[in-house]
């Protein structure tokens, strides 16, 4: 997936984590994979429970992970419990919640198309995710 979204040049993920996550109040862990300037991060945050990832996996806090001007955001159904699909200039994200996990798929950097034509990719790439969870 990686390789599909970044080309063979792209370096094998850095593991980091588990540590607090200050902005949601869960405990994330994430994987950076980069490819000259581009770059995907994957993230999980656990929580305590499903009622707690729930209540924490709103639109303000995809907008809070997506720094940057014009910054579209918008719910996606059909993927997990609830998720949100956003982009701007310099990056696209799924947030995805399921079950007390919600999962984060970024990309960003001086990538070879726009942000937003990465949509059906990053949406396949989440639901993968999904089933490993």
């Amino acid at each position: 997936t990686v390789v599909a979204l970044l080309g063979p040049t792209s370096t094998g993920g850095v593991p980091a984590g588990p540590e607090p996550d200050e902005d949601s109040g869960g405990t994330v862990r994430y994987c950076t994979f980069k490819a000259g300037t581009a770059a995907m991060i994957l993230s999980q945050v656990t929580f305590t429970s499903a009622t707690a990832a729930a209540k924490a996996t709103t639109q303000e806090l995809v907008s809070s992970r997506m720094e940057g001007d014009g910054t579209k955001i918008a719910a996606e159904p059909g993927l997990g419990d609830k998720a949100y699909w956003a982009y701007n200039a310099e990056g696209a994200e799924f947030v995805v919640l399921k079950g007390s996990v919600v999962l984060g798929i970024a990309l960003g950097g001086q990538l070879p198309k726009p942000p937003v034509s990465y949509k059906q990719a990053l949406r396949v790439a989440a639901a993968a995710a999904l089933l490993k969870l």
